[in-house]
């Protein structure tokens, strides 16, 4: 069993159709919506409306926390503009191509759904993004404000690399299994750490840093209290 779990912010979401042709349908499709006008997207998906904060992140966890006792077998969370934002009007495709977005709606296993980027980015193994570690967003921030706080908030043996291994907008096909290595009071914490101002907070952007390593990585928890700076 797949989902399709979809974060949007004034997108139209009509382009989901493609989908179809791949194994999804409003059957198996959620869709947290977020925009600034809201509207029934249920002939797409279930609907649900979600808070304007912590970008997709913020809707990623409250999936996993809403659903964590009857997961589905893999989930694919992506954001609404996959292929392009409003403000982008070159129509270059933004996050990822609709090649690799229809062979990961294909994949039975865990894969970040990207594109390679421009010569400006870091790249490692077969094309992937990286970024220094000691990147900082200028949002506000409450909780912590680099890579190295937010893992220390929450794993034993948090490792602090030179540079992070990310999907930029954090779009992702996930098993089930990669998932439940923590406790749903992780995705809680998370929920709750880039849930404290509206639109844009810092957490979100670090939280959106260090998914891949916590899917993939073997990290031990810290106890299930919530930690202030």
């Amino acid at each position: 069993m797949k989902t399709l779990v979809v974060s949007n912010h004034n997108s139209d979401l009509e382009w989901l159709k493609m989908t179809y042709d791949h194994g999804f349908s409003p059957k198996n499709t959620v869709i947290y919506d977020r925009s600034d006008v809201e509207k029934d997207w249920s002939h797409l998906g279930k609907s649900i409306r979600s808070p304007n904060v912590g970008e997709n992140i913020y809707d990623m966890m409250r999936f996993v926390v809403e659903n964590y006792d009857n997961l589905p077998d893999i989930s694919v969370f992506i954001k609404g503009n996959l292929f392009s934002r409003p403000e982008d009007k070159g129509g270059e495709e933004y996050y990822t191509t609709k090649e690799r977005f229809i062979r990961a709606l294909h994949a039975d296993y865990y894969l970040p759904i990207e594109k390679y980027h421009d010569t400006t980015s870091y790249y490692v193994n077969a094309g992937g993004y990286i970024e220094p570690s000691w990147y900082q967003h200028q949002a506000p921030s409450k909780y912590f404000k680099t890579y190295a706080e937010l893992m220390s908030l929450l794993f034993e043996n948090p490792i602090n690399p030179e540079y992070i291994r990310f999907p930029p907008g954090g779009n992702y096909v996930v098993p089930k299994g990669n998932l439940l290595k923590y406790s749903r009071s992780l995705y809680e914490k998370l929920m709750l750490y880039c849930s404290h101002c509206e639109v844009v907070c810092a957490e979100a952007y670090l939280i959106e840093r260090a998914l891949h390593a916590i899917w993939t990585e073997d990290f031990k928890e810290k106890g299930n209290h919530v930690s202030t700076y």
